[in-house]
């Protein structure tokens, strides 16, 4: 997949000004061959800028206290879900700041910066959503995050606070490290975001819709998955460009894709279900759905980078 240079990034990226999760989701792929300019991507952030306060969350409370609308599966369902991306949110925002420091360049280190910014702000939109209608009485995001760390399997804490923290935490040390840059930006924005948080967040979303539930959640977490694909543009382009410049790096690539892979796919399984690799979920999709469209999703990340799309098993 050849990478554009003739100016499409604009128009790819104006579908990030949607809102509406299917239209995002259905034109990331342009959004990453086109290989938007840091400039471009900076230009977005700016553009998107939201308020975690803005959504209306009166009726999600009301759907969420109503048992004739939801199983005691499906609310367990959510719970777990939600609580891997709240906590997620708030590893990430403590773990870029290694990455801006680390990155070779203004533009992209303003780009890092912005997705911090971005993270904090994801962060506390699900403490609110956790308070205002999950019923979490705890008074500070310290604390909700304490409570809700009991949701979230082993898999997810060995992604977060063993794979990415290590990244991070070599970074710290040593902020030269290009390659360990070159790690850090495939675990988070390909692995974590690209490849695991946009697939779980497009089949939540697409099931709340289908049933009409939590309109006010639905609306926020369409904002978050903006700003998720307009980080994992970065990634691409950051990796593509690295790539470009020496070909070792799709080694690092793929050996961090080897690694982590394994990990995540457990991550965001439910550590209930018999099989955690062929399961059904209780919103009517199976397992075998999100896994399908995790490796597509990822094969043409890998393709844009400038990798064979079969890459760490990625389906060509």
């Amino acid at each position: 997949m050849a990478i554009s240079t003739n100016g499409d990034d604009q128009s790819a990226l104006d579908v990030l000004l949607d809102g509406d999760i299917d239209a995002i989701m259905a034109q990331l792929d342009r959004i990453v061959e086109a290989a938007p300019s840091y400039r471009r991507l900076i230009s977005r952030w700016e553009n998107q800028g939201w308020s975690s306060e803005a959504f209306d969350f009166s009726r999600d409370a009301e759907e969420w206290n109503d048992d004739s609308i939801w199983t005691a599966e499906q609310r367990r369902f959510m719970l777990f879900s939600l609580s891997e991306f709240f906590l997620g949110e708030e590893r990430v925002t403590t773990e870029l700041l290694p990455f801006a420091i680390a990155a070779p360049t203004d533009d992209q280190r303003i780009f890092l910066a912005s997705q911090i910014s971005d993270e904090a702000r994801h962060c506390v939109f699900f403490d609110r959503f956790y308070r205002e209608v999950l019923g979490s009485e705890a008074e500070t995001i310290t604390a909700n995050l304490a409570i809700q760390r009991a949701n979230v399997n082993d898999d997810f804490k060995r992604l977060f606070d063993g794979i990415l923290h290590d990244v991070a935490d070599e970074l710290r040390r040593d902020p030269e490290n290009f390659e360990a840059l070159v790690r850090g930006i495939t675990v988070y924005m390909i692995v974590i975001e690209g490849t695991l948080a946009l697939t779980g967040a497009r089949f939540i979303l697409r099931s709340l819709k289908e049933m009409d539930r939590l309109p006010g959640f639905r609306d926020g977490f369409t904002h978050v998955n903006r700003d998720e694909s307009r980080h994992v543009g970065f990634g691409v382009k950051f990796l593509a460009d690295a790539i470009k410049a020496d070909e070792r790096y799709k080694r690092v690539v793929q050996e961090t894709l080897s690694e982590t892979l394994p990990v995540g796919v457990l991550a965001f399984s439910p550590p209930w279900v018999e099989d955690r690799y062929d399961f059904d979920t209780p919103f009517g999709y199976h397992s075998s759905e999100m896994f399908e469209y995790a490796m597509r999703s990822l094969s043409k990340k890998l393709a844009a980078m400038g990798m064979e799309p079969s890459a760490a098993g990625a389906p060509a």
